[in-house]
């Protein structure tokens, strides 16, 4: 058995010789004449949904009537208010089963998914006053605490979703063995006690977090869940802040190791990272795993947009946006006479407030200039508006010497961004999940056919 506590103050996990599961809470003293009684009523419209959802379609079978056999002998715990027992397993089934479901096939998560959900009001506190959120046993069953405190939020949500995708994670591994060149990665650097281990030390040392730095099963987990539910731009920004070069390397190589993996098992670990962040986003409606956040977050540097690439070929483009487009390129054709060509537009994301427009153009000798355009930015997290206002030039180096030769030129896409309050998403619905962080675009709002996209550099 194995037992993991997510500490609340420093996202770490602790992983015990028992298979269980845990998150740390605050201690907080309990009346036990406030406890909640068992409802012991069975054949509820709840039970017909559960054995309907769940029992017939999975064969799991979950359990919100007290038991003292399914929780640590030494804890004292009550049964969860029944209607909370609903909307807790419906985030089980939408931000867990469903997304392995689609992605790796109804044979195989009906096969391997955990048989046993038991449900709890309360946290499960220790003699210690620790309080554990959720604890995994055995392969086969999974506790969940903390029921009552349940909310639609990404804080409640998520921290679920990371107990139960690190403990799958660990059935997994017991099904189909874990790489063994994992543990290569990091492997003078785990520290069975962890807690001496501070959490920028082990960013440091290539791990997710000081909890993941005990062992390479334990390190093995948590990569695969920061991965899913904190995201892939979670994971790049972790990698590019650790402050050591050796540590950048392994979080890189833990990364391929667990995609690899996953693949192994005829899993498309980036459709999967996608369906998990999909349901992040849009049911919890969290910012933390949105384009938006992260542009203001200056983990993006820049997004390029070039129609004749043929990605726009492939996945197509807006044509109010080629509109501005091809009007900016008849208008640099015309500067002059010249007949100049523009290549390419790209926003240069310089920090959470600045943006720079450079357009990229050829003359008739084909040799390629750039003109430079200074826009401020300001990025509304919770409802993903961009708004660009012209800014102050940046200098007097070439680019904005050329900005002003062809400034009437570039004029209709000036006009474009900062005349509209854009939202920013992530790629095309239909580009391939590979691509998911990789590409982004901006619409205008109110006008979801009026947009614009691109890869994105970091």
């Amino acid at each position: 058995m194995l037992s993991k506590i997510l500490i609340k103050s420093s996202a770490l996990a602790l992983v015990a010789l028992s298979f269980v599961a845990c998150k740390k809470d605050t201690f907080t003293p309990i009346d036990p004449r406030s406890l909640n009684p068992d409802t012991t009523a069975s054949n509820t419209a709840l039970d017909q949904w559960l054995k309907t959802t769940f029992l017939d379609e999975y064969n799991i079978n979950v359990i919100y009537h007290y038991h003292r056999y399914y929780h640590e002998a030494d804890r004292n715990v009550t049964p969860p208010d029944p209607q909370f027992v609903q909307p807790m397993m419906t985030t089980v089934l939408e931000g867990y089963i469903l997304p392995y479901r689609k992605i790796a096939g109804e044979a195989f998560i009906k096969k391997t998914v955990p048989k046993e959900f038991v449900l709890y009001g309360s946290t499960s506190y220790d003699s210690q006053n620790i309080g554990y959120a959720g604890t995994a046993t055995g392969g086969i069953r999974v506790n969940l605490f903390g029921v009552d405190n349940f909310s639609l939020t990404p804080s409640f949500v998520t921290s679920r979703l990371r107990v139960i995708h690190h403990e799958f994670t660990h059935i997994l591994n017991q099904i189909f063995t874990m790489p063994p060149d994992f543990e290569k990665i990091t492997a003078s650097s785990y520290n069975a006690a962890w807690t001496n281990t501070p959490v920028d030390t082990a960013h440091k040392y290539g791990y997710v977090s000081s909890y993941a730095s005990q062992n390479p099963v334990e390190d093995y987990a948590e990569t695969t869940s920061s991965l899913l539910v904190s995201g892939q731009s979670w994971f790049d920004d972790w990698v590019r802040t650790s402050t050591s070069t050796a540590g950048q390397l392994a979080l890189r190589l833990k990364e391929s190791n667990v995609v690899n993996y996953f693949n192994t098992l005829g899993i498309d670990f980036r459709a999967l990272q996608k369906e998990v962040q999909l349901y992040i986003q849009n049911t919890l409606k969290d910012p933390a795993v949105t384009f938006p956040y992260w542009l203001n977050k200056n983990l993006y540097k820049t997004l390029t947009v070039n129609l004749s690439d043929g990605m726009y070929t492939t996945y197509g483009s807006s044509p109010d946006f080629k509109a501005v487009y091809d009007a900016t390129t008849a208008a640099i054709a015309a500067v002059g006479n010249a007949n100049r060509k523009l290549n390419f537009i790209r926003l240069n994301f310089v920090s959470a407030t600045q943006m720079n427009l450079y357009i990229n153009y050829s003359n008739t000798a084909g040799s390629v200039f750039e003109a430079a355009y200074a826009f401020n930015m300001a990025v509304t997290n919770s409802t993903g508006e961009i708004k660009f206002t012209v800014g102050t030039p940046g200098g007097t180096t070439n680019e904005w010497a050329n900005a002003t030769v062809i400034q009437t030129g570039a004029q209709p896409m000036i006009n474009y961004l900062s005349s509209n309050t854009f939202i920013g998403e992530w790629l095309q619905s239909n580009m391939p999940a590979n691509m998911f962080t990789k590409t982004a675009g901006l619409y205008v709002k109110g006008t979801p056919t009026n947009y614009f996209y691109g890869p994105l550099t970091q």
